[in-house]
């Protein structure tokens, strides 16, 4: 499970752990430009190349088995487009009062296919990043560190609620009761747990305003970073070529000549 400290990320010492945070936040921001503007079939080239991206760095098990995630998403985002989209003509096959059809199909695997790669390279994103290192970064760039820290708190986000979750049923577990089962005995189990965790992300929230302010967050005097991210020199070249290729990228897709 995630911690809550260290988000999605996972300890190694592969190509893609040593780059600064800001080069693959930036690489994060190219593929998601690339996925939504491009022609669709760039997304096969774009899912090629997580692929091999999670080969060499030793993470594509953690990565196919992320992908449990959107599985729901992904799955009604084809079955939605293929049955109902409006307009369509080619039909392939009619169920009495919905059909399925060519041009719901196509838009609904190009529209998956957007998510699934947009979701793939945020989750590269995540175990290859420390939260931490991505505010440090930003900040010594002259970055707000307010802005920093709403990043931060966006990436700890999930893995806090899930660690909360999860004590919470460890909790009533131990008080008899039943959180596992049928679907029906875990959808029960949901209704006792929404209350607690809502409660306890607003004490939560007011605690770190408390921290926040007992550390003077608001100061406007220089800070002095507790901990420094390496940037490795290739990192700004390639910090370069990506904002180049991100340029590149929105310009074709404006533009369209390769529609």
């Amino acid at each position: 499970m995630a911690s809550p400290a260290t988000g999605y990320f996972r300890p190694g010492e592969s190509w893609l752990h040593r780059r600064d945070p800001l080069t693959k936040l930036l690489a994060l921001g190219w593929v998601l430009l690339a996925a939504f503007l491009l022609p669709p079939l760039t997304l096969a080239l774009l899912a090629i190349l997580i692929l091999v991206v999670a080969t060499t760095t030793g993470l594509l098990r953690p990565m196919l088995r992320a992908l449990r995630i959107p599985a729901v998403l992904i799955g009604s985002i084809l079955v939605v487009n293929a049955f109902f989209f409006p307009g369509a003509q080619d039909i392939i096959v009619r169920l009495g009062p919905i059909a399925l059809s060519r041009e719901g199909l196509a838009f609904g695997v190009v529209s998956a296919g957007r998510i699934l790669v947009a979701f793939s390279a945020s989750i590269l994103f995540l175990f290859t990043t420390l939260a931490d290192d991505v505010l440090e970064s930003l900040v010594a760039r002259g970055a707000s560190h307010r802005i920093a820290f709403v990043i931060l708190s966006a990436v700890q986000m999930v893995p806090r609620l899930q660690d909360r979750a999860s004590a919470i049923l460890e909790a009533q577990q131990a008080r008899g009761l039943a959180v596992s089962g049928s679907f029906a005995t875990r959808v029960r189990a949901l209704v006792p747990l929404v209350g607690p965790i809502l409660l306890g992300s607003l004490i939560d929230v007011r605690e770190r305003t408390f921290a926040l302010e007992a550390r003077a967050f608001g100061a406007s005097t220089h800070r002095t970073a507790y901990r420094v991210v390496v940037d490795p020199p290739i990192d700004r070249w390639l910090r370069l070529g990506i904002l180049a290729a991100m340029v590149a990228t929105v310009v074709v897709g404006v533009t369209g000549p390769l529609a």
